[in-house]
């Protein structure tokens, strides 16, 4: 039996494994989906799922999902979007109540991610502040709807609700990334390449440990342009002992983080510096004012002028 089981799993592997090889550009995240049966798993992956454009892979004990997708033409908010509009809510997008309700009595999951009322139904953020008011009761706590930056509109029907994201855990989400490229920056003004191939690297686990989902729309959108350009290039420079090397390829950083530093500028100013000289012209970014350029060093410390100032 053991061998038959064997014979079946592996063409069923391999058909897996095929289906995501013929995904270009393929981005794959792990998100958390509520369901409750295997009935919930077919609609959720069949919501999700685009031929030749993404895939979901959900699991009902866990009501986690693999999702992997071609980044030059979709992004996970547009899947999530798909399966909210099933009746499922994901981590980013509540489904509407008209298509939950239309769901089988067995597959109405526990709606973990709705806030509930007193007789245990889901409440959206305009209900809550409804039931609240309608008990003289305003000073309750906020619920997640009440948060800065929550982007959708509480409603019964219509369109997902989005979820919130807090915006200044996003900017902190970020951050390590901006200190990497600051760190390569400076070790390449130093001319240490060494250092250069270290910074290089942890440039690339920061851009590895970037959850999306936390990241608002606008910078989400960003990320996902510019997510492959920035990993490309750091590991090109964590690759290259030769100093020379590392600066062609970092001179390829900075235009995609300048959009990354304008969809989310830090707390402090970002001073987009321009040399002349270099390759017919070449910027980076920097925390200074004062000019010192990564790419020339010594050489040439001085060599260029601030460009633009990106800042709150």
């Amino acid at each position: 039996m053991k061998t038959l089981n064997f014979l079946f799993a592996v063409p069923l592997f391999a058909l897996a494994t095929n289906c995501s090889a013929q995904l270009k550009n393929a981005r794959t995240v792990d998100v958390k989906i509520d369901g409750d049966c295997p009935m919930c798993e077919t609609r959720i992956e069949a919501a999700g799922s685009v031929k030749g454009e993404a895939e979901v892979d959900w699991v009902v004990e866990t009501h986690l999902a693999r999702v992997t997708y071609d980044s030059t033409r979709t992004d996970l908010d547009a899947i999530l979007q798909r399966v909210a509009h099933a009746g499922y809510d994901t981590e980013r997008f509540l489904a509407p109540k008209e298509a939950y309700d239309k769901l089988p009595g067995c597959c109405q999951y526990d709606r973990t991610l709705v806030q509930k009322d007193v007789n245990g139904g889901a409440m959206t953020g305009a209900e809550r502040h409804e039931h609240h008011m309608e008990k003289g009761d305003d000073e309750q706590a906020p619920s997640v709807f009440d948060k800065p930056g929550y982007q959708g509109t509480p409603q019964k029907d219509g369109p997902a609700v989005q979820i919130p994201v807090d915006p200044i855990a996003a900017e902190d989400h970020l951050k390590p990334v901006f200190e990497a490229y600051f760190t390569l920056k400076d070790a390449l003004v130093a001319s240490d390449a060494k250092a250069g191939m270290s910074a290089a690297q942890n440039l690339g686990k920061a851009l590895n440990a970037v959850k999306m989902e936390t990241l608002d729309h606008a910078t989400h959108m960003v990320w996902m342009k510019v997510m492959g350009p920035l990993a490309d290039n750091a590991k090109a420079i964590a690759n290259a002992k030769d100093i020379d090397a590392q600066r062609k390829a970092f001179m390829q950083l900075t235009d995609p983080m300048a959009q990354l530093a304008k969809a989310a500028p830090m707390g402090t100013p970002i001073y987009l510096d321009h040399c002349p000289m270099y390759e017919g012209g070449a910027d980076w970014l920097s925390m200074e004012k004062p000019i010192k350029n990564p790419f020339y060093g010594s050489m040439m410390m001085t060599c260029g002028s601030v460009k633009e100032t990106i800042a709150k």
